[in-house]
């Protein structure tokens, strides 16, 4: 019979690894970018002009 050591270090390795599946899953399904918009024209505005890329300031 297994020790309850090797059972213990078996079940947390199982749940690592099924951790790690479910976490790249839900990033697949969906996505890793967040809901709300990250550049705003008010935001880009007061950025200062060195850090607004030339994409930003176009549209």
């Amino acid at each position: 019979m297994a020790t309850l050591t090797k059972i213990t270090k078996f079940r947390r390795k199982l749940r690592n690894k099924r951790a790690g599946r479910d976490r790249k899953r839900r990033l697949n399904a969906e996505g890793t970018t967040p809901s709300f918009p990250i550049h705003t024209p008010e935001i880009d505005a007061a950025a200062p002009p060195a850090q607004v890329s030339p994409k930003a300031s176009q549209g």
